[in-house]
């Protein structure tokens, strides 16, 4: 009961993280209360939202989507687009950095 209601947790925290870094796009660059708000929903999304079988594709995604919209935003020329890109970088990074710490812990556990 508890693991669900963690999964269900993690699960809106990466909806939310996604809506509020799309929004935020179109309002204006990330202050540093957005940019804290994005980067702990992402840690969230990171500890209770992604499954051991799940992490390979998780960090695969994560690496390939912050590069190229980090890539993507130095050459867009729609301040909002841009803006959008580095909010969900910001909420992407924090998750893909817990992601990984978790998987290494999980090679050294297994060695």
């Amino acid at each position: 009961m508890a693991a669900m209601n963690m999964e269900l947790i993690g699960r809106w925290a990466f909806i939310v993280g996604l809506v509020v870094a799309v929004i935020a796009g179109f309002v204006s660059a990330a202050g540093p209360t957005l940019v804290w708000l994005l980067a702990f929903l992402g840690l969230v999304v990171g500890l209770l939202n992604v499954a051991g079988h799940e992490t390979h594709n998780f960090l695969l995604a994560s690496v390939a989507f912050v590069v190229s919209a980090s890539s993507l935003a130095l050459v867009v020329p729609m301040e909002v687009v841009r803006n959008m890109l580095q909010n969900v970088v910001t909420f992407v990074g924090p998750a893909a950095g817990i992601v990984a710490i978790k998987s290494l812990f999980e090679i050294a556990k297994s060695k």
